[in-house]
């Protein structure tokens, strides 16, 4: 996958059982190749912080991570892509991660959390919900 970190079929699902599962099938976890728009924030990244309320909106992700603040814009309206992606960030078993700094988890954290209450519920669930209302 062109932009993203490699993944085997086994970890499209990206659920902390399925890392288990790739990494048994031999699965070997890498980062992609650095580019240069991955030291700093790109212009649609800081328009959507921007439109992020305060207390959701992080401080110190952007100054210290801005490929993975860039990756969040990118994925934000993409519900399944963000969801893996969070789940990417906390449960990656790459053996190179040392995991983030307290103040970035609680940033990432509560952008977890704000995208979850803030988002549709996908159409499959939405539908019968609706039919059920028209009786």
């Amino acid at each position: 996958m062109i932009g993203r970190r490699m993944r085997s079929e086994s970890a499209m699902h990206e659920t902390p059982e399925a890392f288990i599962d790739a990494e048994a099938a031999g699965h070997t976890w890498v980062r992609r190749s650095p580019r240069p728009e991955d030291d700093h924030i790109l212009g649609h990244t800081r328009n959507w912080l921007n439109a992020l309320p305060q207390g959701v909106c992080p401080v110190r992700l952007p100054e210290d991570f801005p490929r993975i603040t860039n990756e969040l814009c990118v994925r934000w309206a993409e519900t399944a892509e963000l969801e893996s992606y969070f789940a990417e960030l906390e449960f990656s078993p790459r053996e190179d991660r040392g995991g983030f700094p307290p103040l970035i988890k609680e940033e990432l954290l509560a952008m977890h959390v704000y995208s979850l209450r803030n988002r549709l519920a996908p159409f499959e669930q939405r539908v019968p919900h609706q039919l059920s209302l028209l009786g």
